[in-house]
């Protein structure tokens, strides 16, 4: 009887060692899939955040006063071109899904050939 009965408790006992390390992975693997989601969603608004910033420059090419301030949507995100500062400084805030991404770029020329200082992204304006 008491052999069964230490059979029987190891038995038990294995199988809650068995079972936390299941759920340690399973817990694991769905963190991982939350990682992987954010950074795609981050990736979707910092590409959103780049076609804007193309557009706007665009636009400033086509029209030397573009004084920017519009909003694009796209994608299921959206896009928004703040008001052209100085000497065409343009700031760009792309939004997926809450995923924030800004963008600067200083152009220092535009005619006859754009010539672009600085294109970064950035934390804060």
């Amino acid at each position: 009887m008491e052999k069964g009965f230490i059979a029987l408790i190891t038995l038990l006992i294995l199988f809650l060692i068995s079972l936390s390390i299941g759920i340690g992975l399973g817990l694991r693997s769905i963190s991982q899939a939350k990682i992987s989601f954010q950074k795609s969603q981050s990736l979707k608004s910092y590409y959103l955040a780049n076609l804007c910033a193309e557009q706007a420059l665009m636009n400033l090419k086509e029209k030397i006063n573009y004084s920017g301030n519009e909003t694009t949507t796209e994608s299921g995100g959206n896009c928004q071109i703040l008001p052209i500062e100085g000497n065409w400084t343009i700031k760009i805030i792309g939004n997926f899904q809450n995923q924030i991404k800004k963008v600067k770029i200083i152009v220092g020329q535009v005619n006859p050939d754009m010539k672009i200082i600085f294109w970064q992204e950035v934390a804060d304006f």
